[in-house]
């Protein structure tokens, strides 16, 4: 009989020690708060939104995200003007970056003052400045984290109220969507953003553009099993950021549109890297060491140069000889 009641008396404890913990798990942890810690600020702006309109939480969420980027869209602006311009600068940096190259360490200060200034004077006549495209990610990229991570830390303190903050398919935002539909569809927004946005950054940097392009979109199918089981609550973010990314990109992509924001098209193709296959390219880097491609290209210059100094006659002579070598 002691013995049956013993165990009977464990079984209640053990019980009510699983109810305790529970209730602490439904409830939540105590919410406290550092006022200076990004991510904590934005859990205490959505409490806010909540308790101030009575909409949900998946609304206010995406309209906080929806707020951002109405917010810094003059940054986005700013940035693809300055990159559409120094997309048609390149060429002729690169000619004054081969020149210097050229003179090597033997160049005297009034040289490197010269060619210091040839520089300047061409983000003067472009009117572009490197330091504008770092504007956005400079703003983006703490924005993104704080509310990452705001996100995520935040059923562990509000279970409750996210578990019914959620819309349509999702109203749990403290699960993973049911029907796995955020994850796919956040990651066919991200690849189509770089597939319409392509050619500027093609543009950009023709050399390694198709490589980057390539890494972001195996980029945004990776992220689909890696993110297949975050909470709802951190989708809500991510679709309505990607889906105003991808609206950014269409917005952008439209030549009248360019033209009122003083975006330029992009300029034609560096003459040969169009013709070249993307692995062609990638095997090209790969096998040549910076000093042999920086010597290769010195030398092309060259013999560029050359040429066009050359008399009419030589320069035929010299085109016959590579027909009759090429026989």
């Amino acid at each position: 009989f002691g013995t049956d009641s013993t165990a009977a008396l464990a079984t209640e404890a053990a019980n009510k020690t699983n109810e305790t913990v529970e209730t602490i798990v439904r409830e939540g942890l105590p919410w406290e708060p550092d006022w200076y810690w990004p991510p904590d600020m934005v859990i205490d702006w959505l409490n806010y939104i909540v308790e101030a309109t009575g909409m949900p939480y998946a609304m206010c969420i995406a309209g906080t995200t929806l707020a951002i980027r109405v917010a810094v869209f003059p940054l986005f602006v700013t940035a693809q003007r300055n990159q559409s311009r120094m997309a048609h600068m390149k060429p002729e940096l690169d000619a004054v970056k081969a020149q210097i190259d050229r003179l090597g360490p033997k160049a005297t200060p009034e040289e490197q003052m010269k060619y210091g200034m040839k520089m300047k004077q061409l983000f003067q006549k472009y009117e572009c400045n490197p330091l504008k495209s770092l504007a956005v990610p400079f703003i983006q990229a703490p924005v993104f984290l704080s509310m990452f991570f705001g996100l995520r830390k935040m059923p562990d303190y509000f279970p409750n109220e996210l578990a019914n903050g959620g819309m349509y398919w999702f109203p749990d935002l403290t699960a993973a969507d049911p029907y796995h539909i955020m994850p796919i569809a956040s990651a066919a927004m991200f690849i189509g953003m770089m597939e319409i946005g392509k050619e500027q950054m093609l543009a950009g940097n023709p050399q390694q553009g198709p490589i980057m392009l390539n890494a972001f979109r195996g980029l945004g199918l990776i992220m689909v099993p890696i993110t297949w089981n975050f909470t709802s609550a951190i989708f809500c973010y991510w679709c309505t950021n990607n889906l105003v990314s991808l609206g950014q990109s269409v917005l952008f992509k439209n030549a009248a549109m360019r033209k009122t924001l003083g975006i330029w098209d992009p300029p034609p193709p560096v003459p040969g890297m169009q013709d070249k296959p993307l692995m062609a390219q990638i095997k090209e880097q790969f096998e040549k060491s910076p000093e042999e491609k920086e010597a290769e290209k010195i030398r092309l210059h060259n013999e560029a140069v050359d040429r066009r100094k050359a008399p009419p006659a030589e320069r035929q002579a010299g085109r016959n000889r590579k027909k009759r070598g090429g026989r």
